[in-house]
């Protein structure tokens, strides 16, 4: 076979398994052989079939920083708000009315409909979780 990989690479005919998946490793084999068309469909099977579980790069389970709003969406036109607490005016007696201040110059006009206070193992507020929509 003229065109083969054993045609240009003779002293490749024959390699042992540890040869084999060195050569896999270094990608020394050329485009278009056996051993080529293997790598590429096992990296795609990879990609494809892994479950993203696997990865547990999930953006949620971070904290914000403490001037930093994180922005959900949680249904049509309403929205979940996530604020440290360091974000709202702790001189305001009415919370629903620090967290709106607080968010308006990010969100714009919104009406409140319910917020949870977050608080650390010993007791502390930490932030806010507010879920609001657009007015």
């Amino acid at each position: 076979m003229p065109g083969s990989t054993l045609a240009r690479y003779p002293e490749r005919a024959f390699l042992s398994a540890g040869q084999t998946i060195k050569s896999y490793i270094l990608w020394t084999h050329p485009r278009g052989g056996l051993h080529y068309d293997v790598m590429v469909t096992v990296i795609l099977a990879f990609i494809f079939l892994t479950p993203h579980s696997v990865f547990k790069d999930s953006p949620g389970n971070r904290t914000p920083h403490l001037s930093e709003i994180i922005v959900r969406p949680d249904g049509p036109n309403v929205f979940l708000y996530e604020l440290g607490a360091s974000a709202v005016a702790s001189d305001e007696s009415d919370t629903q009315k620090a967290l709106k201040q607080a968010l308006e110059p990010v969100a714009g006009n919104i009406a409140i409909t319910r917020y949870e206070v977050l608080r650390s193992s010993s007791g502390k507020v930490t932030g806010y979780r507010v879920w609001a929509h657009r007015s």
